[in-house]
């Protein structure tokens, strides 16, 4: 499976990005299919400008950003003032900075493709993930900057392999949506 950067992203492309795709409406969708309650404790890994991640704030008890770049957790921190729930780190989905069973619920929207290593990324949601916790990886369907039918079940089988139930692939709205619960 292509991996599109080995770099985070400038302070310009960051820029330049957070003012194109302000609040893509996958970030609703990813929100929505995750089915967030009061008590949930949200992780959006590849947050960007953190859009999903103040969607979030409004339902979940925590909603949490990491992405690579710097620059774009400086933007979504700037803008998810408001959310007294909301924050954002620094960190990767190979090495992410918080303890173990940290969240209920973690999801990628449209980075997992971005990942340097899929398989140690997974390794680290299962580890940041509480028992019974539930895992959302959006991309689009069949895009280079996304999941074909066959690296979908590539996901799948890589979630099974590290011991996620209900593991499904789900089509929305030209998303592909592969989704498994923590043991």
């Amino acid at each position: 499976m292509p991996h599109m950067d080995d770099k985070p992203w400038s302070g310009f492309k960051s820029w330049v990005y957070s003012l194109v795709f302000r609040t893509p409406k996958t970030n609703k969708l990813v929100v929505e299919h995750a089915g967030l309650t009061d008590s949930d404790r949200t992780l959006d890994i590849g947050c960007g400008p953190g859009a999903a991640v103040r969607m979030a704030a409004e339902v979940a008890a925590e909603a949490v950003g990491v992405d690579r770049a710097q620059p774009m957790v400086d933007i979504a921190r700037k803008r998810s003032r408001k959310h007294a729930n909301a924050r954002f780190e620094v960190g990767s989905a190979e090495s992410l900075p918080f303890p173990d069973g940290s969240f209920t619920v973690v999801w990628s929207a449209h980075s997992y493709h971005h990942w340097e290593d899929p398989t140690a990324g997974l390794t680290e949601v299962r580890r940041v993930l509480a028992a019974s916790g539930r895992v959302h990886i959006l991309e689009q369907d069949g895009k280079a900057h996304g999941l074909n039918d066959a690296q979908a079940e590539q996901v799948v089988a890589e979630l099974e392999g590290l011991g996620f139930g209900e593991v499904a692939v789900a089509k929305l709205d030209k998303q592909v949506i592969v989704s498994g619960t923590a043991p």
